[in-house]
């Protein structure tokens, strides 16, 4: 009776034999990239006040802000390209041992995030914001707005290039290569250079802007059958 129940537990864990004509296969990945000029910008414009009474330094962040929104507007900039990001207080206290812990002021910080879709008018425009009170500007990123028909040409180049990476695999294994059998898609968005508008720029110092180009990649995983 024991040998019998050994045997069928000896059974129940030996793994299932392996299905007849299981075919062959090799795994590869490939990649596909796509440069792209930007075509938008997007930049945080906002007003950091600081003082020791919380009524001036929100009526100040307020009125430099209400200069700010008006100097958009009339540059042109939608309202659906202007969307709040940040609005905060904060209570600023005294650090001294003497007074630890006490009162000695308040922060008004008050940011939006604005997309330009003309880039020849990025500079001018954050002179004028500046000048309407901005003092909180940057970073800035260069995007393409939409890049939905890069990604799919990144994508054709990057099974194509999963193929070729295949092809290799299998002649060294002394086969070829047959149909895809499982395809993955990957893959990252637009890699979006960044460049830092000064926040100094308020004082006199400037950065200049450079758009170059933005790298649409897409990345596949492909299981192909060999033979």
């Amino acid at each position: 009776m024991i040998p019998a129940l050994a045997a069928a537990l000896l059974l129940a864990q030996a793994p299932p034999p392996a299905a007849p004509n299981a075919p062959r296969t090799v795994h590869a990945s490939g990649e596909g990239r796509i440069s792209v000029a930007p075509d938008v910008a997007r930049v945080a414009i906002g007003v950091d006040v600081q003082d020791q009474s919380l009524a001036r330094a929100n009526a100040d962040a307020t009125a430099r802000m209400a200069k700010v929104m008006a100097t958009l507007e009339k540059a042109g900039i939608a309202t659906k390209d202007v969307r709040t990001t940040r609005y905060s207080v904060e209570v600023q206290r005294s650090f001294e041992k003497s007074s630890a812990g006490a009162v000695i002021g308040y922060r008004v910080t008050n940011q939006v995030l604005v997309t330009v879709r003309d880039l020849r008018r990025l500079g001018g425009l954050l002179d004028q914001v500046v000048a309407a009170g901005a003092n909180d500007v940057g970073p800035l990123s260069l995007e393409k707005d939409d890049t939905s028909a890069e990604r799919a040409r990144a994508l054709e180049w990057a099974m194509s290039d999963a193929r070729t990476r295949a092809s290799v695999l299998a002649k060294a294994a002394g086969a070829s290569l047959g149909e895809a059998l499982q395809v993955t898609e990957g893959g990252r968005g637009p890699i979006v250079p960044v460049a830092m508008y000064a926040r100094a720029r308020s004082a006199g110092s400037d950065v200049p802007l450079s758009a170059g180009e933005l790298d649409v990649i897409a990345t596949v995983d492909v299981t192909f059958a060999i033979r």
